[in-house]
């Protein structure tokens, strides 16, 4: 592992863990087992690191989800989506979604973070609509939309009232509507 791969997987479990703004150089330098220096010489920037941790979380995140839902027979793949972020959520490190974490510290739409949380968003929709094509869903793209909401709605509900097997359940049970267009 080189000297910057080492400095990214330390800064993203610290950002993921406190906070993007409330990690300060010192402590991602300590963290990485490097000095203040070493680290400015791999990324002239905070800025700059954080830009790397989130591709390494985007890398690390869609790697996770494909080996859960690839397991399970295309039909049931949105369903295995939703296994998989019931399984995350109850993780002892859940801290969130480094992604929205990450668009709320840097709201404004123009920030880098806030453009890469966006793009792993759409990628995540794009895979999305992947799956639901492979389950013969009537509306691979509206599929796609309503298990993203779900899914994100699980994440944020976690984070912030802890675990409630109820809601992933009720999230599960929703996988049977999905595609449907209510207006036919």
């Amino acid at each position: 592992m080189s000297t910057s791969d080492a400095i990214t997987g330390s800064a993203l479990r610290l950002f993921y863990r406190q906070g993007f703004h409330a990690t300060g150089v010192e402590q991602l330098s300590q963290e990485a087992g490097v000095t203040k220096k070493t680290l400015y010489r791999h990324f002239p920037s905070k800025e700059h690191l954080v830009e790397a941790a989130l591709a390494l979380r985007h890398n690390e995140f869609m790697a996770k989800v494909n080996a859960a839902v690839e397991q399970a027979p295309p039909a049931l793949r949105p369903e295995a989506y939703l296994d998989f972020i019931g399984a995350w959520v109850q993780e002892p490190d859940f801290h969130g979604c480094a992604f929205i974490n990450a668009s709320a510290e840097y709201a404004s739409l123009t920030l880098a973070p806030h453009i890469l949380a966006k793009r792993h968003k759409q990628a995540l929709v794009a895979y999305l609509e992947q799956i639901c094509a492979q389950a013969h869903l009537n509306n691979p793209r509206l599929a796609a939309m309503q298990l993203l909401l779900i899914g994100e709605g699980l994440i944020v509900s976690s984070q912030v009232n802890g675990v409630c097997r109820e809601l992933i359940a009720a999230g599960k049970e929703m996988v049977g509507l999905l595609g449907c267009d209510p207006k036919q």
